[in-house]
């Protein structure tokens, strides 16, 4: 349901306290979202550079969040990594299958591997989507997920032809991944938590100084291992379920730490990208606006780019806003703005 004191916008420097405070109250697990001030303050001044047009491509990073507009208060965040991996590469395990045959013996068998892979090196990432607790099924979760996807198409030019996400992995109640412990820990000598907060705070590259370079056979793996390779973390399986309706397809590619699923999709085939339109505001009367259909809408310039979720009539190249949520958007009337159908995926 649309919520008319709602807006997704970038974060601002003045965003620290507010961002820092929703960091813990998400608590560990995110490592693209720590609670950590100086990789938080770090974060920003990215974002902010990005937004200006003053960062490179390589690091650029787009990071949103969700603001109530009455009170101020910063709801949720997500955001957009460019160009992932273009200082020691993007890192991923693939699943494999291997056909062996002995003519001689008139047997054969199939082997599963995980490969080490970096064909994801160069893809924008979408990440860090996070609510604060009390928020969640109450739509800002898809709200901001979906502004990532109306900031792609404001400015495909800013983004890499093919994007890609990844989800948590499987994790036993006490916090342990079976998958680290069969794998990960064996080379690491570090505990999943550990490992999970230095890739957060000091990035990634320590992967590809210790992880082996060699394939690891499936089947030689524990039970408990292989049963959550390419398993989502229970926590993670909503934003799955919205990435699919945008189009992301799972073809084996799972994360090297908790082998949790990772997913990709073309740029211009995410149903939101695809399916958006410009449009020209008009105020719409209140008496249309009760059967008036959902849209997400957003202002189609990156120095102003806001994003809301709102019912709007939309006739040829013209939308029709209530006038609380074209305040709400910052647009002025006849201004062109971009919007997308309310719910994208097979339902519709």
């Amino acid at each position: 349901m649309p919520h008319p004191n709602w807006a997704v916008r970038p974060i601002r420097t003045g965003d620290i306290d507010a961002f820092f405070d929703l960091a813990a109250s998400i608590g560990p697990g995110m490592t693209t979202f720590p609670a950590d001030l100086p990789t938080l303050q770090e974060k920003i001044a990215c974002s902010v550079a990005s937004f200006d047009g003053t960062a490179t491509r390589l690091d650029a990073q787009y990071v949103l969040v969700l603001e109530d507009l009455d009170s101020g208060d910063i709801l949720g965040t997500s955001a957009l990594y460019s160009n992932v991996g273009s200082s020691h590469g993007f890192y991923s395990y693939k699943r494999i299958r291997q056909v062996h045959r002995s003519q001689a013996l008139d047997f054969g068998s199939d082997v599963e591997l995980l490969t080490l892979a970096n064909d994801y090196t160069g893809a924008t990432e979408i990440g860090t989507l996070a609510v604060r607790p009390h928020l969640k099924g109450t739509g800002a979760g898809r709200l901001l997920a979906r502004a990532r996807y109306m900031l792609i198409a404001t400015r495909p030019d800013l983004f890499a032809p093919v994007l890609m996400a990844e989800m948590r992995g499987w994790q036993a109640g006490d916090g342990r991944s079976p998958f680290w412990d069969a794998v990960g820990a064996r080379f690491f000598r570090m505990d999943f938590a550990t490992a999970d907060r230095v890739s957060a705070l000091r990035g990634a590259d320590f992967i590809a100084d210790l992880l082996p370079r060699h394939p690891v056979y499936i089947d030689l793996l524990p039970d408990e291992a292989r049963a959550v390779i390419g398993r989502p973390h229970e926590a993670s399986a909503p934003a799955l379920a919205m990435l699919r309706r945008e189009g992301f397809r799972f073809e084996g590619y799972v994360d090297v730490f908790d082998a949790g699923p990772q997913v990709h999709v073309e740029r211009d085939n995410i149903e939101t990208v695809r399916r958006s339109r410009l449009a020209a505001v008009q105020p719409l009367s209140p008496s249309a606006a009760p059967t008036a259909p959902p849209v997400i809408v957003c202002i189609d310039d990156l120095a102003r780019f806001r994003v809301i979720s709102t019912n709007a009539r939309i006739s040829q190249d013209e939308i029709a806003l209530d006038p609380q949520a074209i305040a709400a958007l910052g647009a002025e009337r006849f201004e062109p703005v971009r919007w997308s159908p309310g719910r994208v995926g097979p339902e519709q």
